[in-house]
C-alpha cells in the first residue's frame, strides 16, 4: 500500500480485510500483534501475552485483573446481560449513509457510566461478546445532559457508578416515557477501596453478599458463560459496537456510531504507527478517561492487544501521577496539553526533574515519550518539557468520528523542532483531504489552507437520528447532521482548518466549527447560550472561547445583553453575573462553566441572517462591562 500525494491528499484506504472482519471482542482477544502481517510491521510483533499477565491495576489499591479474568469476566457478563432477555439479533437499521451504504445496525444499547476503574473494561467487552451496543457516557455530567442522552439512547440496561447514582436516577424521572424508563434494569459499580471486584466470586452460584443491583451479580448468572455472538464477516462493518457522545454546534451532544469493525481497526492503526515499542513491554498510566475517544482507543482497548500494563486512576493528579512514574517504570505518557504545562512549569516537577550528577537520570528515566491529543498545545511547551524532563511530547489528531487520525513520529531533539506545530502524518489506512472548497471535495493545491476530511475504515457509520428508537416503523428519520458531516463518497468533514506538507503533516491553523475545546472535552457554544437566555433577566447571549497560555486550552467566555437595558449600574451587572454562574453551575458539567468570565454588552453582533459573529467577538470589539467569575483562574485575553 503506497501512500499518495495529489494536491492536498496524502494517505490511502486499505481493503476492509487488511485487519480482520470481526466481533470486537473476538479481535481484542485474538492476540492479533502476536506475528507480522498485514496490520503488524515486524517491529511492531508483540510476543503472546499469558493469561497471568496484570493488564489493569488500580493505583491506590494495587487490586490488579488479569488478561483471562478479563476475558473470563466478560464473557461472564455476556451471559448475565443475555439472561436479561436482551437478544443480539434485535437490531434496529439506520438509513443507508456514505459510510455504510447498507444502513448501520444498532442493537439493544447497555448505558456504560463510569470513571476509570477495574470494572469498565469487562463490562464493555462484555456487552460487545454478547452482541450488544455499549454506548459511553461521562461520569461527569448533570442530570439534565444525562437526561439528553437517556432519551435519545433508550438504554436497555444501565451500569453506573454508585457516585454517579443520584443524578442517574432524577435523568431517569425526567423522560415523558416512564412506563418505560422505570423499567429499565440499573445496576451500580462500586469503584472505592471497599470494593470486591476483582476478588469476587464469579462462580455459576450466586452469592449471598452480591446486591442484586451491583454489577457483579451479573457475573453470577446460572448460564455457562457464551462464547461472543458470531456475525457473518460483513455485519461487523454495519453493526454498531460502540456510541460516543460528541457535542455539535447545534448545542445537544450527539451519538457518534462506532462499528466492530471501526474499533479494531483504529486498534490495529495505532499500534501500527507506536514506534515507542522498541521491544519494551508497556507500562502506562490510565487517567485519560477510558470514556473518552482519546482513553478508550489509546489506552483502554490498545492495552489488551499490546499486553500492556495501566495503572488506573479514577482522576488526574499531578502529584499521584508524578510519584507513580518512577514507582512504575512507565514508558509512555498519555495527555490533554494542560498536563503538558504542569509538566512545563509547575513547581512540584522539578524534584522529579532534577538530574542525578553521576548518572545524569531523572525520575522520568524510563518514559520514551508522550502523545497529547484532544487539543492544540504550543510547541514552546513541547520545548521546555523535552528540556526540563527529558522526553518528547508528540501531538496527536483525531476526534469522536475518526478515531485516532495523524500522529507525530520519532524522539529526537531534532524530529521535535523540524514538525514543530504540526500533528503528524495519518496513521495506517487513514487518508487526509485538505479542501479546496467547502461545497466541494476537490483537493486544495499543497500547503493551501482549507478544511480538514478524513476517510478510512476507522470513520463513524453515522450520528445516531434524534427520535430513533421511538420512530413508527417506516418513517422518515431526520439524517441531516449525518449527511451534513459525510460526503457523498465517505469524507468526514471535521471543521478544523488546515495543511498538509509534502511528507503528510498535517498542520491545524484554524476551526471551522464554533465548539469550544477545554482540555480534551468539546462545548457547543449554542448550548451555553440557550441556557443564558433560559434566564428572563438576559435578552440575548453569544458565546466564545478564550485561550488561555498558561494552561493551554479554551475557557467559555459569555457575551450577555441584560433584559433590563442599557445603563444598568455595575453593582446589579455583577450581581447578574453571579446568578448566571450558578444557574450554569447548577445545570451543566464542570468543563462548560465559564471560567471565561462574563461581558455585558449592548447587543451581539450578528450577520443579516441573524448568526452570531463569534470572530468580533474573540477579537474584543464589542467593548463592554466584564466580570471574572473564578478570579483564581488566569485567562490570556483578560477582561
Amino acid at each position: 500500500m503506497q501512500d499518495k500525494m495529489a494536491k492536498g491528499t496524502y494517505g490511502s484506504v486499505p481493503p476492509n480485510e487488511a485487519v480482520p472482519l470481526l466481533n470486537s471482542f473476538d479481535f481484542l482477544f485474538s492476540q492479533p500483534f502476536e506475528s507480522e502481517n498485514t496490520h503488524t510491521p515486524t517491529s511492531q510483533v508483540v510476543s503472546r501475552i499469558e493469561d497471568d499477565r496484570p493488564i489493569f491495576v488500580d493505583n491506590a489499591t494495587e487490586r490488579a485483573i488479569t488478561y483471562g479474568q478479563i476475558r473470563t469476566d466478560a464473557l461472564a457478563f455476556a451471559s448475565g446481560l443475555l439472561s436479561l432477555g436482551l437478544s443480539p439479533s434485535d437490531v434496529r437499521k439506520l438509513p443507508p449513509t456514505p459510510t455504510c451504504p447498507e444502513g448501520a445496525e444498532v442493537a439493544p444499547i447497555v448505558l456504560i457510566q463510569l470513571p476509570n476503574g477495574l470494572a469498565i473494561t469487562p463490562i464493555l467487552l462484555g456487552t460487545f461478546a454478547a452482541g450488544l451496543t455499549a454506548t459511553m457516557v461521562s461520569p461527569s455530567l448533570t442530570s439534565d445532559e444525562i437526561s439528553w442522552i437517556v432519551q435519545n439512547a433508550r438504554p436497555r440496561v444501565i451500569i453506573t457508578a454508585k457516585s454517579c447514582l443520584g443524578n442517574m436516577r432524577a435523568a431517569l424521572a425526567k423522560q415523558a416515557d416512564q412506563t418505560y424508563f422505570s423499567s429499565v434494569p440499573l445496576f451500580t459499580v462500586d469503584g472505592g477501596a471497599s470494593d470486591l471486584y476483582p476478588n469476587h466470586n464469579t462462580t455459576t452460584t450466586t452469592t449471598t453478599t452480591t446486591s442484586p443491583t451491583d454489577w457483579t451479580s451479573l457475573l453470577t448468572t446460572p448460564h455457562p458463560p457464551p462464547h461472543p455472538t458470531p456475525f457473518p464477516p460483513s455485519s461487523a462493518a454495519v453493526r454498531t459496537a460502540v456510541i460516543l457522545w460528541s457535542s455539535g454546534t447545534s448545542g445537544r451532544s450527539k451519538g457518534v456510531l462506532l462499528s466492530h469493525h471501526a474499533v479494531n481497526f483504529s486498534n490495529a492503526s495505532t499500534w501500527h504507527d507506536a514506534d515507542n515499542y522498541q521491544s519494551i513491554r508497556q507500562t502506562w498510566l490510565g487517567y485519560v478517561p477510558f470514556y473518552h475517544v482519546f482513553g478508550l482507543m489509546n489506552i483502554m482497548l490498545l492495552a489488551l492487544t499490546a499486553g500492556a500494563t495501566v495503572y488506573t486512576m479514577s482522576a488526574f493528579n499531578l502529584d499521584v501521577m508524578l510519584a507513580s512514574i518512577p514507582k512504575r517504570r512507565v514508558t509512555y505518557l498519555h495527555m490533554a496539553p494542560p498536563i503538558a504545562v504542569m509538566l512545563a512549569k509547575a513547581p512540584s516537577v522539578a524534584p522529579y526533574a532534577k538530574r542525578d550528577k553521576h548518572t545524569g537520570d531523572n525520575a522520568f528515566r524510563t518514559v520514551v515519550g508522550a502523545v497529547t491529543g484532544g487539543a492544540p498545545l504550543g510547541h514552546e511547551v513541547v520545548v521546555q518539557v523535552y528540556e526540563r524532563c527529558g522526553f518528547r511530547i508528540r501531538l496527536g489528531y483525531g476526534l469522536s468520528e475518526t478515531s485516532c487520525t495523524t500522529l507525530q513520529r520519532g524522539f529526537s531533539k531534532e524530529i521535535m523542532a523540524t514538525h514543530a506545530g504540526d500533528t503528524g502524518r495519518p496513521h495506517f489506512g487513514v487518508e487526509l483531504m485538505i479542501a479546496a472548497d467547502p461545497s466541494s471535495t476537490e483537493a486544495a493545491p499543497l500547503g493551501h489552507e482549507g478544511e480538514v476530511l478524513v476517510r478510512g475504515p476507522p470513520i463513524m457509520l453515522a450520528y445516531l437520528p434524534v427520535g430513533f428508537f421511538t420512530a413508527a416503523p417506516g418513517a422518515e428519520l431526520d439524517m441531516s447532521t449525518t449527511s451534513e458531516a459525510l460526503t457523498a463518497d465517505g469524507w468526514f468533514r471535521t471543521g478544523d482548518v488546515g495543511a498538509l506538507a509534502a511528507d503528510g503533516s498535517l498542520r491545524i491553523t484554524d476551526r471551522l466549527k464554533e465548539l469550544i475545546k477545554v482540555r480534551a472535552f468539546q462545548v457547543a457554544p449554542a448550548e451555553l447560550e440557550a441556557f443564558l437566555c433560559s434566564s428572563a433577566k438576559v435578552a440575548d447571549a453569544g458565546v466564545v472561547g478564550v485561550y488561555d497560555n498558561d494552561e493551554a486550552t479554551e475557557w467559555p467566555r459569555a457575551y450577555v445583553v441584560a433584559a433590563g437595558g442599557k445603563g444598568q449600574s455595575e453593582e446589579v451587572l455583577r450581581a447578574l453575573a453571579e446568578e448566571l454562574k450558578a444557574l450554569i453551575e447548577k445545570s451543566l458539567t464542570r468543563y462548560k462553566w465559564l471560567k471565561g468570565g462574563v461581558v455585558f454588552v449592548d447587543q451581539i453582533p450578528k450577520s443579516p441572517s441573524g448568526k452570531i459573529l463569534r470572530r468580533v467577538l474573540k477579537q474584543g470589539k464589542v467593548g463592554g462591562f466584564g466580570v471574572e467569575l473564578y478570579p483564581k483562574r488566569r485567562v490570556a485575553a483578560k477582561l
